[in-house]
């Protein structure tokens, strides 16, 4: 064990320049990290295994090991592809085959609004970060999926707008210096007569191109009478004039899709919705009977065409399950990968109570989880486990001596609910703390205990759901499998700016605040966490805290804006790594003149060169150009190194003719990458499981 005393840490920390510049305003940052750091100062051997993906040769489906990133997905989407016209379209084809019709997804995006997918008037409550619909969900409404499109199209090159249409909302992609019309939700390009693909002007102009086609290409009119009608009236309202509004900046990918498994840690995706029991038995993040679901998609039905009456557009697709099970080893400094937090008494031993107090005195240790799949839960009424109740998405199991009061937060800490204290009769507790939890990426639960109490064992077991597109699908006859393991774990910061003014120093350095800018809890009649109090810019400076050594930083932030646009409004964000001596921009809002949506979100990505990086401060810019103006949401993440490696096992399952199949897999500490082999049979197979489990 290593011992580090908070006076020594302190010190070791302010001898550092890239900590002391600054002093002034940030002695009291460093006390901070230090506590922090001394959570993890008692290190394991190993620290588990980080940011594992697969990659199977499935050409559709491989997994996130092909996908992990939106520049992954466009480089996979378009290979082979040549020039701006026939790259536009393979991605369009990747995206029919990745994302489907269904009411969009809900999040708890606003402070104290449930969120719930039947309410479909609650625009504020949709998911808009591609990556989080990429891998827990793959469905949304018009105007969500093309919000989703924007960074990929972006990283095509290509800069993307969203269009008003009749009852329906459009997307616009600019190549070749015009702007071209690409539905990804009702799956229809229209094309001019040289055969590019139209866009708005290019209908307005002519009419007559609503009757285009270029088949094999979905496109209009469809072959389905109701769809086709519909789209055919609204395009020949566009060719008769109006605006038909522009919209930027809608959609943001920053959630980082990386998985971080500790010792004694596994994490099982079923494909199977039903794998927990049958259909009363089945666990989502969605308000519909038996879970989300669509009969009318390009899902796992090879490339889209469409040729006068025939399509291969009516595949079922639904949504599959992640399962996390987590038994720390309580017994060794092992458990303390799990750990966000502790107290400087907190020891462990190799007898009853594993966990305790070294001296007696009360003694504190905080556990949790975060991943890119969002959490789920069995909905008791087998409908809606939103605004309902649901059960199974957080079940924590627990063997203790003496008394250990139970808390949970689901916002990174920033603020706790006390759950039923476990009191030791000799028996394992059971907490089910799926209410407390569900429709987030992660939690914390926090254990208090004193005296000779203690904790002998815990198990927490986490279900999510999965985009069915994300899962690593087999393929026959054998299948080639690659599986990377690049060491990175995630420390989350998404503010909860439903709490008071008090609480804010969680995640901001509020000295670094500009005096002309006030912080107000956001509710259902304030958008607003900070605003300007004068018509001048303002600025905010959020705090990203790791237990290591810091690799990037992410950062998103939505903001207001005026319509149309002030010519010289600038909103934009820098990075500082020595504690707020220097800075360096990473990201900038372009916002084009003829933009009409009043909010937009701005993100941005900044690798942290410096090599013992603990803390980045993120500096957010906005001015209204002349009038008031603010921020309505703001998601950070810090990517860091875990360390040493530990071994881990992959295993698949699946069935064939001839039955249940599974193959397992042992991958050392040292190999960052390994190919396996799985011998699927001829057959005709079903995929059943993948699953990573880390336990030397």
């Amino acid at each position: 064990m290593i011992h580090v005393t908070r006076r020594a840490l302190e010190r070791s920390l302010v001898t550092n320049r890239s900590w002391c510049d600054g002093a002034a305003v940030g002695m009291r940052r460093l006390r901070t990290l230090a506590a922090v750091l001394l959570a993890f100062a008692s290190t394991c051997v190993h620290a588990g295994s980080g940011d594992i993906t697969i990659r199977t040769e499935h050409l559709q489906y491989p997994g996130e090991g092909a996908f992990q990133t939106v520049d992954d997905c466009v480089t996979f989407a378009t290979g082979g592809a040549s020039g701006d016209q026939q790259e536009a379209i393979a991605l369009y084809n990747w995206l029919l085959t990745h994302q489907w019709h269904l009411m969009s997804p809900q999040e708890w995006c606003v402070p104290g609004r449930i969120p719930d997918t039947a309410e479909t008037r609650d625009y504020e409550s949709i998911v808009f970060d591609a990556n989080r619909a990429r891998f827990s969900y793959g469905y949304g409404l018009c105007g969500t999926v093309h919000a989703w499109n924007e960074p990929y199209w972006k990283a095509l090159g290509m800069n993307a707008r969203r269009r008003a249409f009749p009852g329906h909302v459009n997307s616009e992609v600019l190549y070749g210096g015009t702007w071209h019309a690409f539905d990804t939700d009702m799956a229809g390009l229209l094309f001019r007569r040289d055969g590019i693909v139209a866009g708005y002007d290019d209908i307005i102009r002519d009419p007559s191109l609503i009757d285009s086609v270029k088949p094999p290409y979905p496109h209009y009119p469809f072959a389905w009478p109701s769809d086709s009608q519909v789209m055919k009236d609204g395009w020949k309202q566009v060719a008769a004039g109006g605006d038909w509004y522009r919209m930027y900046n809608s959609g943001y990918a920053a959630h980082p899709a990386i998985v971080h498994l500790r010792k004694g840690e596994t994490f099982t995706r079923w494909f199977d919705r039903d794998h927990f029991g049958g259909r009363s038995k089945r666990r989502f993040w969605h308000h519909q009977p038996g879970g989300p679901f669509r009969n009318w998609s390009f899902f796992d039905n090879g490339e889209p065409f469409h040729d006068g009456a025939k399509h291969n557009a009516r595949s079922d697709v639904s949504y599959c399950n992640g399962e996390f099970i987590y038994v720390p080893d309580l017994s060794t400094d092992a458990y303390r990968e799990g750990v966000a937090s502790s107290s400087q008494n907190l020891s462990h031993g190799s007898t009853s109570p594993l966990l305790h107090s070294e001296d007696g005195q009360q003694a504190r240790v905080t556990f949790r989880h975060f991943s890119p799949y969002v959490i789920c839960g069995d909905p008791v009424d087998d409908a809606n486990p939103m605004s309902g109740a649901a059960t199974d998405g957080l079940v924590l199991e627990a063997k203790v001596a003496g008394k250990v009061s139970v808390e949970v937060s689901a916002n990174e800490g920033q603020s706790w609910t006390q759950v039923e204290a476990a009191d030791n009769d000799g028996s394992t507790f059971r907490f089910d703390l799926t209410e407390h939890v569900k429709g987030r990426y992660g939690w914390q639960i926090q254990f208090r205990f004193e005296g000779a109490s203690g904790i002998d064992s815990l198990k927490f077991t986490t279900t999510t759901q999965v985009c069915q597109a994300i899962f690593p699908q087999l393929t026959e006859g054998g299948c080639d499998v690659t599986c990377r393991i690049t060491d990175r774990s995630v420390v989350a910061v998404l503010p909860d700016f439903g709490l008071p003014e008090a609480n804010v120093s969680h995640y901001e350095e509020v000295s670094l605040r500009s005096a002309n800018v006030i912080y107000q809890p956001r509710v259902n009649d304030n958008r607003l966490a900070y605003q300007t109090t004068n018509n001048k810019s303002g600025e905010v400076v959020f705090r990203v805290t790791s237990p290591k050594p810091l690799l990037e930083v992410r950062a998103a932030v939505r903001y207001q804006l005026r319509v149309p646009p002030e010519p010289d409004c600038d909103y934009h964000m820098d990075i500082s790594t020595d504690n707020g001596t220097h800075w360096r921009r990473f990201a900038i809002a372009e916002i084009p003149a003829d933009n009409e949506f009043s909010s937009g979100w701005l993100s941005g990505r900044s690798a942290v060169s410096s090599a013992d990086c603990h803390e980045a401060l993120v500096r957010v810019h906005f001015d209204g150009g002349g009038h008031r103006t603010g921020l309505m949401d703001a998601q950070l993440y810090g990517i860091h190194r875990i360390g040493n490696r530990s071994a881990c096992v992959v295993e698949f399952g699946w069935t064939d003719d001839g039955g249940p199949q599974t193959h397992v897999e042992r991958i050392a500490a040292d190999r960052a990458q390994s190919q396996i082999h799985v011998p699927t049979s001829s057959d005709s197979i079903r995929n059943e499981f993948v699953r990573i489990s880390v336990s030397d």
